[in-house]
């Protein structure tokens, strides 16, 4: 990826620089219907970038402003499990972090591993686990030091009475959904969701020191923690079902930035 190609070509649509970022998760990609003045830009027309494929990622960067603040929203994201490296799956944070804005929020669609949390409720990650023993046969955990954008997302869920949990996000590198075991084996590890994405996003972040925030969508329980089989499809129908407020939730950060 030509990072300067890439910038310059959307440079053509971006007016001022955005002051947030959002990377949109599985299901999430209504939250973009907020945006105001909005410019859609397809993946596909911007020369040298990357292809999405999966379902539930539309692949397109959308510029605009949610109360007058401008915005980028990376609507699609790449995943390691497609045959992207993981400095490809984080090339949308590099375009991001060009236009030097004050936070990036990265979102995604996650199985919840707390049965005494709602499915529907939202979750702030305070560390992520990589479950995926790619290079090493041992987990690695990265916790975050909580940072002023970290504790304003606890404070406005508390006042607005959004549903949010906090814990760890555990990383595996999918496309197949856990099993019952390797479930018993993450909750063991103090894993409280789980997904196939976000990890590359986060290096990417530490990488070029910039602010972030990860905010997961609990969308089902983990496999055996329910009777119920887990398909990509329930997926995104209830991280859709909590569109309203993840929406409303992202909107109000972004208004306290």
């Amino acid at each position: 990826m030509n990072l300067k190609n890439i910038t310059q070509y959307l440079d053509n649509y971006i007016e001022k620089y955005p002051k947030v970022c959002i990377l949109l998760g599985s299901g999430l990609s209504s939250f973009s219907d907020n945006i105001k003045n909005k410019v859609i830009i397809p993946y596909d027309n911007i020369p040298g970038f990357y292809q999405t494929s999966v379902k539930g990622h539309v692949g397109e960067f959308i510029y605009g402003e949610i109360n007058n603040i401008p915005v980028l929203c990376g609507k699609g994201r790449f995943h390691y499990y497609e045959g992207y490296t993981f400095n490809e799956v984080g090339s949308i944070i590099e375009i991001f972090n060009f236009y030097n804005p004050k936070l990036c929020i990265i979102t995604n669609s996650s199985g919840c591993l707390d049965t005494s949390w709602n499915i529907g409720s939202l979750m702030l990650s305070n560390q992520i686990i990589d479950f995926s023993f790619r290079d090493k046969p041992i987990l690695t955990k990265y916790p975050f030091n909580e940072s002023k954008y970290f504790n304003l997302a606890i404070d406005i869920a508390n006042k607005n009475q959004v549903d949010l949990n906090i814990g760890s996000y555990v990383y595996t590198t999918g496309p197949s959904y856990e099993t019952p075991a390797e479930i018993s084996a993450i909750i063991s590890c103090n894993g409280k969701a789980v997904g196939m994405s976000t990890l590359p996003e986060y290096l990417m972040c530490e990488k070029l020191s910039q602010e972030f925030i990860i905010i997961s969508c609990l969308t089902n329980y983990g496999a055996g923690l329910v009777k119920e089989k887990i398909t990509h499809q329930d997926v995104l129908l209830n991280a859709n079902k909590s569109n309203k407020i993840f929406s409303n939730y992202i909107i109000s950060i972004i208004q306290n930035i």
